[in-house]
């Protein structure tokens, strides 16, 4: 490659923009890139050092649709997906993050982390946890009324979503009426579990994947009216029996009496997406939240009662304990207010 001699800052005011097109996998920008680079090498097949100066290339050059410095997580994610693809397709584990082959492509990958600081472009932005207020609101809003099958469907979504700790609407279109089971434990407490392996970002199968123990996350009866496992019981009771797909369309008209509240339809990949911010809209939450935000409120709400890591991870599905690092160290609104409030009362 002809560039092996230019430094980092004339590679940078040399680079010309390159806007990458795909969004659907950070790997698939790099390559994209190359594409267009005229780099005819298939990622797999390049030598570290190949690889090493098209990735300092690719740092300095790739730009969002819209033409913007991508952010200081999409950087850094780019690195982790292409030590992701090695270990996937060829079995070949590839460091990339402190290796001395890569010195030069981590240099640039870290001069433009620090420019983004600088020109305050870093745009770290960080999944919102759900507000203590706002999951009260949201859990007894009659948007949420597990006595209509709209209102069923909202909060079996958010239970599913929130216990089994699931990434946005990742998978759930592939669930089944069968993927949940209703059983006892050794104390004769009724629970939900999940009865199969699903794919997962960190678990795809195939021979590199290691077990997980995702689907043993248990979802526990209270013994209450209206908890958790009466809305699933309810829901799996309700369920279309000539449609597979766990999630189903309801039924605008109904009565409480019948045996089938949901259409032989499946919910769509559209709407499962978004329901999250239909349900902040249609609850009247502080703010629109996310389908992500489901996740990260478990995954905090966990942290903040101390529950040990491997625990969180077992069930999150996290492949190591600084994946929750963002977590753990964001204080919560409550902490920010008690730490705010210290000071004005010293005053």
């Amino acid at each position: 490659m002809n560039s092996t001699f230019i430094s980092n800052s004339e590679l940078t005011n040399q680079a010309k923009p390159f806007q990458v097109l795909n969004r659907t996998h950070l790997l698939l920008c790099l390559i994209e890139w190359c594409c267009h680079r005229g780099i005819q090498t298939n990622v797999l097949q390049m030598s570290n050092e190949e690889l090493d100066e098209s990735l300092r290339r690719f740092y300095a050059e790739a730009r969002t649709q819209t033409g913007q410095e991508y952010s200081r997580s999409s950087l850094l994610g780019f690195r982790n997906a292409i030590e992701r693809h090695f270990i996937a397709n060829n079995g070949r584990s590839l460091k990339l993050a402190g290796n001395p082959e890569f010195a030069r492509s981590n240099k640039m990958l870290e001069s433009k982390l620090k420019a983004l600081r600088r020109e305050g472009k870093e745009n770290v932005q960080h999944k919102a946890v759900i507000e203590s207020q706002d999951l009260i609101k949201l859990n007894n809003s009659p948007f949420m009324s597990p006595n209509t099958p709209a209102g069923l469907l909202r909060k079996v979504w958010f239970f599913c979503t929130l216990y089994w700790c699931r990434r946005g609407s990742e998978g759930q279109r592939l669930l089944r009426r069968d993927s949940f089971q209703l059983q006892k434990d050794a104390d004769g407490i009724d629970y939900v579990t999940m009865s199969h392996e699903e794919l997962s970002k960190n678990h795809q199968g195939g021979f590199t994947d290691k077990s997980s123990d995702e689907r043993q996350t248990r979802l526990y009866s209270t013994g209450q009216d209206g908890d958790a496992f009466s809305c699933f019981r309810k829901y799996l009771d309700k369920l279309n029996p000539r449609q597979q797909a766990f999630f189903q369309k309801p039924r605008e008209k109904f009565e409480q009496s019948d045996q089938v509240w949901f259409e032989n339809k499946p919910l769509g990949i559209n709407q499962l997406s978004t329901i999250m911010k239909q349900i902040s809209i249609g609850a009247g939450l502080s703010k629109k939240y996310t389908n992500h935000c489901v996740r990260a409120t478990a995954i905090t709400l966990w942290s903040d009662s101390c529950v040990p890591a491997r625990h969180i991870m077992s069930i999150s599905g996290h492949a190591n304990e600084q994946s929750l690092a963002s977590y753990n160290r964001r204080p919560s609104t409550s902490q920010l207010k008690n730490c705010s409030d210290i000071l004005s009362h010293a005053l």
